[in-house]
C-alpha cells in the first residue's frame, strides 16, 4: 500500500515523474543563492568550495563508472546546500576533505549494502562534527578562521525579518550575526521557494510537523521563542524537500518518523545538544522506514 504513496520523485538517483521540473526549479534557486553569495559575501572561501566540488565530481564520475545512474541534479543540489548552510568554522579545507570523503564512502556503502539513502548533506555535517570533535580531543585545532562580512552592510533577515539560521549563530538571541554564507539571506526566502516550487497541500502537514517537533525540542532546551522555533522549522522543511533525497518521503512514513522523534527531541533538548541533531536523526529514521515499508 505504501508504495502508492510517493509524494514527489520516485527515487534519489533516477527521476521517473514530471516532478523533475520542481527539482529543477529548486536547483536553479540554489544556484541563484550561491551566485548572490559570491557577489555579496567577503572573503569567499574559494579553496573550500573547490575541494567540495572536486570530491562531488569524483563521486559523480565513480557512480557513472559503476553504472549507478546517479541523479546529478540531486547530487549538486546537496553540495550547494552544504556550502550554503555550514558554519564558517567548519569550512576548513582539511575538515571538509575528511568529511566529504567519508560522507560519499558511507553514502555509497549504505545504498549498495542496505538500500539506505541517507541525505548527503546530513552525512557531511555528521562527519564534520565527528572529525572536529576528535581532532579537538587530541589537542589539534583545524577549524577555519573565516570571518565573513556581508558587502551589503546588513544581512537581509535583520532588515526584513528578524530571522537567521539558528544552529549557526553564536547566541540564539543574536539576529545580526553573520557566520555562514546563507545568512545573508532570510531563511523565509528559502522556505517560500519550497512552497512555490512544490505547491502541494500535503506540505502543510510537513511544515506543521516540523514546527511541533522544534516546539518540543525548545521546551526541553528552554528556548521557546516564536522566531527561533519558526526559523528552525522553515530551514528543516526546506532541507526535507531537497533534490537527491529519498523519495522526499512517503507521507505516512514521514509522519511516523515525526511521532517517534518527538520524545527524542525533548530529551535531546534537555541534554543541551544542538537541534541540528534532530534533523539528522529524522532523516535516519525516515530512511530506515522507507527501506522497511517501501522496500527501496
Amino acid at each position: 500500500m505504501l508504495k502508492n504513496l510517493y509524494i514527489l520523485s520516485e527515487n534519489s538517483w533516477g527521476i521517473k515523474s514530471s516532478e523533475i521540473f520542481a527539482d529543477f526549479f529548486y536547483f536553479i534557486t540554489l544556484i541563484g543563492f550561491f551566485g548572490y553569495s559570491i557577489a555579496f559575501v567577503s572573503p569567499l572561501p574559494i579553496l573550500s568550495i573547490i575541494i567540495s566540488a572536486t570530491f562531488t565530481l569524483l563521486y559523480l564520475g565513480f557512480c557513472i563508472r559503476m553504472k549507478q545512474s546517479p541523479y546529478w541534479l540531486g547530487l549538486i543540489s546537496q553540495l550547494l546546500l552544504v556550502l550554503l548552510i555550514l558554519p564558517t568554522i567548519w569550512l576548513s579545507p582539511l575538515l571538509l576533505s575528511f568529511a566529504f570523503i567519508f560522507a560519499y564512502l558511507s553514502h555509497y556503502f549504505l545504498i549498495q549494502n542496505y538500500s539506505l539513502r541517507f541525505p548527503i548533506f546530513c552525512l557531511v555535517i555528521l562527519f564534520l562534527f565527528l572529525f572536529d570533535s576528535t581532532f579537538s580531543l587530541m589537542g589539534y585545532q583545524f577549524r577555519s578562521d573565516y570571518s565573513l562580512v556581508s558587502m551589503t552592510g546588513v544581512p537581509l533577515e535583520s532588515t526584513v525579518l528578524p530571522m537567521t539560521l539558528p544552529w549557526m549563530t553564536l547566541d540564539s538571541t543574536n539576529t545580526t550575526g553573520f557566520i555562514s554564507i546563507a545568512e545573508s539571506l532570510g531563511v523565509f526566502l528559502l522556505v517560500s521557494v519550497a512552497w512555490v516550487s512544490f505547491r502541494r497541500t500535503i506540505l502543510i502537514s510537513f511544515f506543521i510537523s516540523w514546527v511541533v517537533l522544534y516546539k518540543i525540542w525548545g521546551i526541553g532546551a528552554g528556548l521557546n521563542g516564536f522566531s527561533w522555533n519558526l526559523s528552525y522549522a522553515a530551514l528543516a522543511f526546506f532541507l526535507q524537500l531537497a533534490p537527491g533525497r529519498n523519495f522526499y518521503g512517503s507521507f505516512y512514513v514521514t509522519i511516523i518518523s515525526f511521532v517517534i522523534l518527538l520524545p527524542i527531541a525533548f530529551f535531546v533538548g534537555k541534554m543541551g545538544i544542538s537541534a541540528i541533531w534532530v534533523v539528522i536523526v529524522f532523516f535516519l529514521l525516515e530512511s530506515l522506514f522507507v527501506r522497511v515499508f517501501l522496500g527501496k
